[in-house]
């Protein structure tokens, strides 16, 4: 039995920028299907932040929303054992250094898709529903900067997303709708209620499926 919806992911999730973030589209649609709402996304993190966090709190009797950020952002650890994350819209001296003489996109796409590999099997395993959206379509180009085990990894996990429409991101989809933003790129209250209503389908068919699959 699914009794909440849990969102991971980044400022688009977490609703920044909105004036009550129970207005983004996940809540939205759990407040709909009257179903408990647990949100676990944190603005400006990266995809392996997001990856730790659904293993640490994705739970069987939940449907997890989890929204993939951008590929170019690097979290890492120090020795305070407190999550970082390097953009590169920032300008500290550490991310002057990284962006410059170890970031690459073919490394950006490797080490995402081996923690959204990862983190697909992980719930897989456990039976956990879960409906997958992404920030960044770069996380699926094959064309450009890529290896073999970068396109196989990309043909494993390409089924496992859903888009909005014309094969879109939220944010193209907002922008091409012309919803209004934030000037922090974030959509604001009309995209959020637009987006419920075209992810809703997705996430019935999700509960569906898996209620038939474990009850049936």
């Amino acid at each position: 039995m699914i009794d909440k919806i849990q969102a991971f992911g980044d400022s688009f999730t977490y609703g920044s920028d909105l004036a009550n973030r129970k207005d983004t589209w996940p809540s939205l649609i759990a407040w709909g299907m009257e179903l408990n709402y647990e949100c676990w996304a944190m603005g400006g993190v990266g995809n392996q932040y997001i990856a730790s966090t659904v293993v640490d709190k994705a739970s069987s009797n939940c449907l997890s929303v989890i929204n993939w950020t951008w590929i170019d952002r690097f979290d890492f650890y120090t020795t305070d054992s407190e999550p970082k994350t390097l953009r590169p819209a920032e300008d500290t001296e550490l991310e002057r250094l990284y962006y410059k003489h170890l970031h690459s996109e073919t490394g950006d796409k490797l080490r995402n898709l081996t923690v959204i590999h990862s983190t697909i099997a992980w719930l897989r395993e456990r039976n956990i529903p879960f409906v997958m959206t992404i920030m960044d379509q770069l996380l699926l180009d094959d064309q450009w900067n890529v290896t073999p085990t970068i396109v196989n990894m990309q043909n494993d996990i390409r089924e496992y997303f859903t888009w909005f429409p014309e094969g879109q991101t939220f944010l193209e989809w907002s922008r091409a709708n012309d919803y209004p933003e934030s000037d922090k790129w974030h959509p604001l209250e009309e995209a959020h209620a637009n987006a419920a209503k075209i992810m809703l389908p997705a996430v019935e068919k999700t509960i569906n499926t898996y209620i038939t699959t474990t009850q049936g």
